[in-house]
């Protein structure tokens, strides 16, 4: 996967497999360039960029870089820059930007992760539950933590492979 920017709100990737080669353009408005959404979560916690680059553990300038649209960061920066600000939705957006089909894949897991919480907060709603009740809503729970532990250790192992890939 090769990718140039045209301009700061237009992305050309190339996508290359065994038999085509295709390209496809995205598109952003201002606030939703990754650029973007790095100032502004930036400004939101009243941190400077050096003070970004210590938590992320980076070079300041790449920070500016980064959010003058003039880098896309590698998988692995991009993750210790999402941490350093607590927000997994700024890793999910350079995801969509960068690797739409494993953004995908990220959302659909997110959502049915979203509607488990929800369904699991809708039976202990405000009522007393019997029992076997409770069990099952703790079995549910248990369920929940695992798959959302699976989920967090897949990214984690895709965004290694992605690292990997962008170094060949």
């Amino acid at each position: 996967m090769k990718e140039c920017f045209l301009s700061s709100k237009i992305v050309m990737i190339f996508h290359i497999d065994d038999s085509s080669q295709f390209c496809y353009y995205m598109f952003m408005g201002n606030n939703q360039t990754l650029g973007g959404l790095l100032r502004a979560r930036r400004k939101k916690l009243n941190l400077t960029t050096e003070e970004l680059a210590k938590r992320a553990a980076i070079d300041r300038t790449y920070i500016t870089k980064i959010e003058k649209e003039n880098k896309l960061p590698s998988p692995s920066i991009m993750e210790k820059v999402a941490n350093a600000l607590s927000d997994e939705d700024l890793f999910k957006a350079y995801l969509k930007i960068k690797y739409p089909m494993v953004y995908e894949r990220v959302k659909t897991r997110d959502l049915f992760l979203d509607v488990e919480i929800e369904n699991i907060m809708k039976e202990m709603g405000g009522k007393n539950i019997s029992h076997e009740e409770a069990e099952k809503l703790e079995w549910r729970i248990s369920r929940f933590e695992t798959l959302a532990k699976k989920a967090k250790t897949k990214l984690q192992k895709i965004t290694k492979k992605l690292e990997e890939i962008e170094q060949i």
